[in-house]
């Protein structure tokens, strides 16, 4: 019997390294094409490009501005839906995720009609380029990514011990000193993650920012209009910079997640 069901404990074994290595594949396979269009003799040259860097840089910018509005209005909203129990709150969650299930493109499409020049905001402050420009990227970044920072905020600090939060209370801390001395630190490696994968989702934004401001290109308007005109080989040094950027973001989320295990294994050894 114990044969038969170590067997069997084999047979699934080898079936979930199957399938995970089939996705494995399926996610990897496109990275290696990267090598099929790289011609190092032009790589540097093509990575200099002005208006390659250009785009980039003011994606880099973009996406920051964008993160840090998220940042100030996120985490509070993501702090209530975690902390407070109220009605209207599952019709809160469903606006939260709207963005997040809607196609880009309908997105941007939708704020294209509040922030129109013939928009009711559009007209009352003509004075402000809501539209192809800097301040559009942003609108459409924010919009985006917003449920990135507000869904991952939330689930951090729905993974901190609401014990902690009353003990502090009783000991006569007022909410907000409990908020920023208990409650942000004990959530910070889950807050930390956020908005760095919001920020990188900001970077990455192609559809609504092409409906609200498709000039001046972001780096992956870059990638679409490059590929439009010279195919994968003229965009894939721009695709390259979005690679390195990506890994690197991701070298950071894993560092973040292993110093905050090594200090759970501290904490927990200590207590």
């Amino acid at each position: 019997m114990a044969g038969r069901r170590g067997f069997k404990n084999q047979q699934f074994n080898i079936l979930i390294l199957i399938l995970s290595g089939a996705i494995v594949a399926y996610i990897a396979f496109p990275f290696a094409t990267v090598l099929s269009f790289i011609e190092p003799a032009r790589l540097l040259e093509s990575l200099a490009r002005p208006h390659v860097s250009n785009a980039f840089i003011l994606s880099l910018i973009s996406s920051t501005i964008s993160t840090l509005f998220l940042i100030l209005f996120g985490i509070p909203l993501a702090y209530c839906l975690a902390r407070y129990n109220f009605k209207g709150k599952i019709l809160l969650q469903t606006i939260v995720i709207l963005p997040l299930v809607l196609p880009p493109l309908a997105s941007g499409a939708l704020l294209l009609g509040i922030y129109s020049p013939s928009s009711y905001i559009g007209e009352h402050f003509p004075s402000i380029e809501f539209t192809q420009s800097l301040v559009g990227i942003i609108i459409a970044q924010t919009y985006v990514a917003s449920p990135f920072m507000i869904l991952a905020s939330q689930a951090s600090f729905e993974s901190v011990d609401k014990s902690y939060e009353m003990v502090a209370r009783v000991l006569g801390k007022s909410k907000i000193e409990t908020f920023i001395r208990i409650t942000l630190p004990l959530a910070k490696s889950g807050l930390a993650i956020s908005i760095l994968l919001t920020w990188v989702r900001a970077i990455g934004e192609l559809g609504a920012t092409m409906m609200v401001s498709y000039n001046p290109h972001t780096i992956s308007i870059q990638i679409f209009e490059d590929n439009a005109i010279g195919g994968l080989r003229q965009a894939m040094p721009d695709i390259i910079l979005v690679i390195i950027l990506s890994i690197f973001a991701l070298i950071i989320v894993s560092t973040i997640k292993k110093k905050d295990s090594n200090s759970f294994k501290i904490t927990k050894w200590q207590a």
